[in-house]
């Protein structure tokens, strides 16, 4: 079935020759009066209807010595690896607008968000980032209302709701931390992103089920509820923020993976491999 603008063009093409032949019975001019700011319409809906060319972005080499400098998963990719890497970097880049808050964003900053978002999901490609439009980031910590300052204790949200269903906050002192510090355990990029990836089965649970095969999903839940039991116990070396609930447990158990992996696999052999099948599902290890 034609468009609505496709039909609108032919009705006004049509119009147009009714005009004409009117005009020519009664007067040339008369006919010409009409049909010019016509023509002009018409041609104007047209050259909507014509695809528009999406402006390309391409790869600013300055890109690849930051993310040399500041991301250790770049620096260890080889050729192939970092040309995939740059790929997914305008990816990003196209498709998720990244915003700052009291502060002038730049491509340091950008490439730091695009990386947490690049590295946890390295080997599941096809999935983009689930319904994510913005992230937004705040020049520091920042609270449930939004208000900015050191003594505030939110790192990153992923939105829930209205308008910030399809929302990240982020906190770039804490953003630069997670790459900085490369012995801890912490990472709020990954954390939140491992939020999204637990959200696109639709509930933020913990169990993030696209990506879980079946019968592992209640070996997995009680898995967490064990691990969860020791840190309120104080007998685990996993953060106590992830005793809050099974979903925050994901995401922290998440960043211990992609930070310190060797040593999950060490202290968590289940865990570990638990994360292993959600994060590569291919079987490639690549810790």
């Amino acid at each position: 079935m034609p468009s609505f603008t496709s039909r609108l063009f032919i009705g006004i093409i049509g119009f147009i020759a009714l005009i004409a032949f009117v005009g020519l019975i009664r007067s040339q001019m008369a006919w010409l009066g009409w049909t010019i700011p016509l023509a002009g319409l018409s041609w104007w809906v047209w050259n909507k209807q014509k695809p528009r060319k999406k402006a390309s972005l391409s790869f600013d080499p300055v890109w690849q010595s930051i993310l040399l400098q500041l991301v250790p998963f770049y620096e260890a990719l080889d050729e192939k690896g970092r040309e995939a890497y740059d790929k997914q970097v305008i990816n990003f880049f196209s498709t998720i607008k990244i915003t700052a808050v009291d502060f002038e964003m730049d491509d340091e900053c950008r490439l730091l968000v695009a990386s947490s978002a690049i590295i946890p999901f390295w080997d599941l490609p096809v999935w983009n980032y689930g319904e994510l439009q913005e992230v937004i980031v705040y020049s520091n910590h920042f609270n449930e209302n939004y208000q900015v300052g050191e003594d505030q204790h939110l790192l990153g949200m992923v939105g829930n709701g209205g308008h910030m269903n399809h929302v990240m906050l982020l906190s770039k002192p804490a953003l630069y931390q997670g790459f900085e510090n490369k012995t801890n355990k912490n990472h709020v990029g990954f954390h939140e992103f491992a939020h999204l990836l637990d959200k696109s089965d639709g509930d933020v649970d913990g169990i993030p089920e696209l990506f879980l095969p079946k019968e592992l999903v209640n070996p997995w839940a009680k898995l967490v509820h064990r691990e969860i039991r020791k840190i309120r116990a104080g007998k685990s070396d996993i953060n106590p923020y992830g005793a809050t609930s099974d979903a925050e447990f994901f995401a922290v158990i998440s960043e211990y993976y992609h930070k310190r992996p060797k040593l999950l696999q060490t202290k968590h052999p289940d865990l570990y491999s638990m994360l292993e099948l959600i994060y590569h599902p291919n079987g490639q290890d690549k810790h």
